[in-house]
């Protein structure tokens, strides 16, 4: 198995047994507050407690829709964007937040390695936006030796590109990975010249390739087809002690997710609204959008059907990030019955994609 892999797969192993052995989470900066000190309130059956790792960009205009939607419909949110993938799923594993928008792999392992308390409810994104760009020169297949900057090992950028590039006909092995941080953060080191190559997200992608310091390398989410890049991935405490408020939250997303899959300008509206359009220019934010809307990026029918599931783990078997078979059954890591009930209300058959 590849170096990196094994890292990948370490880590969600010592992360998931790290909280199942009482294990303390680690200290992380959020806009808020630093969760590892933090005392969550308790559950009153209408507060919910969202956490989500990287940075706001407009790629998540989704998701900052996603809370307004939530407190507009008498939810108390409580919201900290980490700037770690690995702690985001600790806080969930813990209880200290009630469910994290994140990498499915790494819940999976989670649950298979150390029967971590969780259960994707949701998925967010059913696409990868995902572009490897590179310094000046570097392609695909010249990559070999160059230094890649990732969020944390595992992650959705870190195993989206592997697995991009091993369909590409590329040993993923063969590049350098470092923790740089979010995508904003591997923006910045790649106009730096800080690193050889980073994936980031499509709109970054169009920045930082029209500054001229970078060029496309590999588009992950051609490369890659339906891929669930993100899920929400919820603590069975809060499903199980707050069953109603877990269904509205589901509910909000799935709405949010058909409402950015529909309203091209008021997306963007919304994100320049909320400062998370990253300086784009016009063209540049309806190409971004375009690009959504033609790889069906939006989760507009709550995104765990088993076509998009087992997609999605049929390409990080291709990789070796999830064991072959699955050591467990599907109801011990996905939990379909939100998103069912979601589609029943509006009469579409439940597991419909």
């Amino acid at each position: 198995m590849k170096r990196s892999l094994l890292t990948a797969l370490a880590a969600g192993s010592a992360l998931a047994a790290s909280i199942v052995l009482g294990g303390t989470v680690a200290s992380a900066s959020t806009k808020t507050t630093h969760l590892a000190t933090a005392k969550v309130a308790k559950a009153d059956n209408n507060t919910v407690n969202v956490v989500e790792a990287g940075s706001s960009d407009f790629s998540s205009a989704d998701i900052i829709y996603w809370l307004d939607a939530m407190k507009k419909n008498g939810i108390n949110v409580n919201f900290n964007l980490i700037d770690s993938a690995a702690t985001g799923l600790k806080t969930v594993i813990s209880g200290q937040a009630d469910v994290f928008i994140g990498s499915l792999p790494t819940a999976i392992l989670a649950v298979v390695n150390a029967g971590a308390p969780i259960h994707i409810i949701a998925g967010a994104d059913q696409a990868s936006d995902y572009i490897v760009v590179g310094l000046p020169g570097i392609t695909t297949q010249t990559s070999a030796g160059k230094t890649m900057g990732i969020d944390t090992p595992g992650s959705a950028g870190h195993l989206s590109a592997e697995i991009g590039y091993k369909k590409a006909g590329v040993d993923p092995d063969s590049i350098k990975y470092v923790t740089i941080g979010g995508s904003s953060a591997r923006l910045s080191a790649i106009l730096a010249g800080r690193i050889d190559l980073a994936p980031i997200h499509y709109p970054l992608a169009l920045i930082a390739i029209a500054s001229g310091k970078a060029v496309q390398v590999l588009d992950v989410g051609k490369a890659l087809g339906p891929y669930i890049q993100s899920g929400l991935i919820a603590n069975d405490s809060f499903t199980k002690n707050n069953h109603g408020l877990a269904q509205k939250v589901v509910n909000a997303l799935i709405n949010t997710e058909r409402w950015a899959a529909a309203n091209k300008y008021k997306y963007i509206a919304y994100a320049a609204s909320k400062g998370i359009d990253n300086g784009l220019t016009g063209p540049q934010e309806a190409q971004a959008w375009d690009y959504y809307h033609g790889t069906n990026f939006f989760s507009v029918n709550g995104g765990l059907c088993k076509a998009n599931f087992y997609a999605t783990v049929r390409l990080n078997w291709q990789l070796g990030s999830l064991p072959k078979p699955l050591p467990v059954p599907d109801s011990k890591l996905i939990d379909q019955t939100f998103v069912n009930t979601y589609l029943k209300a509006h009469h579409q058959k439940p597991g419909t994609c």
